[in-house]
Order: structure tokens, then C-alpha cells, then sequence
């Protein structure tokens, strides 16, 4: 639902890839069968599917702590894999690991109302993707929909919550407009403060119902790319 102002000056659709349009989650037990071998178990899966993404969390808040030189997604997962498994006493290799988790984003499968938001809010806005990615992991998800552009963090040199704001400049800077005429969809805080710190209209794709524990809060919460593209006056089924 809108906090606040309208959106009738939007010119341009910003969506984030992972866990807004792709869901990650689907590939948590083909991801940690190949890491564990021998030892994996369904429970032990989801335990520590949680806890890499407390660690990855971690990792790139650090990064946006202050100003620092530039590192690669890849080199973000290696750092969280070579922690998580130090905390959890295994003897794994975290470069073979992460590996293996960018196939497995390859792998993984929209959610069921992003193909239908592409082709609708696609028909109406020029729609670009926008993620924290380096160019290898998104491999196959480029060809989810004609986007009028892909912007990555490894091309841009920067993250979306950056000090810098470098990937967000680069996307105001392409399209030579005013950042208020663009929005950006995206389900991390990361992508709520990174757009609103560039000036960007920030819509939080909220399909968990959690609540929200920022300062900055989001002009818009939805629960569902759907509920994203009415906002837009755009509908689909």
C-alpha cells in the first residue's frame, strides 16, 4: 500500500532479480545434496540455508559501512561460505561451494506472477533489471523478458546500498531523467535504501509479510508483483 505521494510522474520500471522475479529459495536441497553429500538431511538443509543468508546479509552490510574498494559478488559468497562453514565445523571448500550456488541460481524458477508482470508492466514502461550480481549469476534469468537494460553491481562497480549510490546513478544516468521518475521493486532493504538514497521511488516487495526494521521506510509496500503493478495502474491474471 502507498505511504506517501503518487505515482503519475513514473517513466521508467526498475525491478530487482533475485527473490522479487527468480525464487532462490527452490534450489536450497539440490544446492546443500551437492555440498554435504553423504551427510545432507532435508533439516539440516533449511538450517543452514537460513544461516548463509544471515552471513551473506552480513557480508554486504559491512561493504556499505563506508566508502571501500570494490569487490565482486563472487568474492562477497566465498568470504560468507568460508565463515558460515567455519561456524558450523565443516571442512568444505568455500570457492567449490560457491560454485555451485551460482549454478544454482541458474537454475532457479520465477515466482508465478513474474513472467505475467514482466509482459504487462513491460507493454506500458520501459523495464529494466537492477541487481547485486555479478554478470555470471544472472546467466539464463537475462532472458526472462526483453528488459530495456540490465544494470549489474560488477559492471556499475558498486553495490545497490553503496555510500557511492553507484549502481542506482548509473541507472538515472542512462535513462536522463529525474531519479524521482523512476521506481524500483525489490524485495531487500537493500534495494529500499539504495533507491531512496539516489532519489528513486522504492516499492518493497514484502511476499513474507515481515516487518519492516529500517529508518528509511519504503514509499510503497506490496505483498505481490501483482499488487506492484496496480500501483502502476497496469493489471494482469
Amino acid at each position: 500500500m502507498p505511504e506517501n505521494g503518487n505515482l503519475e510522474q513514473i517513466a521508467v520500471v526498475s525491478v530487482d532479480l533475485f527473490q522479487t522475479l527468480v525464487n532462490v529459495d527452490t534450489r536450497c536441497h539440490p544446492f546443500w545434496r551437492q555440498v554435504l553429500g553423504v551427510v545432507y538431511t532435508p533439516e539440516q538443509a533449511d538450517t543452514y540455508w537460513g544461516q548463509l543468508k544471515a552471513f551473506l546479509y552480513r557480508e554486504y552490510r559491512e561493504l556499505f559501512v563506508s566508502p571501500c574498494p570494490f569487490v565482486s559478488a563472487r568474492t562477497v559468497a566465498e568470504r560468507s561460505f568460508a565463515k558460515l562453514f567455519s561456524h558450523l565445523g565443516l571442512h568444505l571448500d568455500p570457492v567449490g561451494a560457491v560454485q555451485i550456488f551460482i549454478q544454482e541460481h541458474h537454475a532457479a524458477v520465477p515466482f508465478d506472477d513474474a513472467v505475467p508482470f514482466l509482459e504487462a508492466v513491460g507493454r506500458c514502461f520501459p523495464l529494466c533489471l537492477v541487481s547485486d550480481a555479478d554478470e555470471e549469476m544472472i546467466g539464463p534469468h537475462r532472458h526472462l523478458h526483453a528488459f530495456d537494460r540490465i544494470f549489474t553491481s560488477e559492471e556499475a562497480g558498486a553495490y545497490k546500498n553503496s555510500p557511492t549510490g553507484g549502481l542506482f546513478r548509473s541507472v538515472v544516468e542512462h535513462y536522463g531523467m529525474e531519479a524521482g521518475q523512476i521506481i524500483h521493486i525489490g524485495d531487500s532493504p537493500f534495494d529500499v535504501l539504495g533507491a531512496a538514497r539516489a532519489g528513486l521511488v522504492s516499492c518493497w516487495l514484502n511476499r513474507p509479510g515481515r516487518p519492516w526494521e529500517q529508518q528509511i521506510r519504503p514509499r510503497y509496500v506490496v505483498g505481490s508483483l501483482q499488487e506492484a503493478a496496480a500501483l502502476l495502474g497496469v493489471t494482469f491474471t
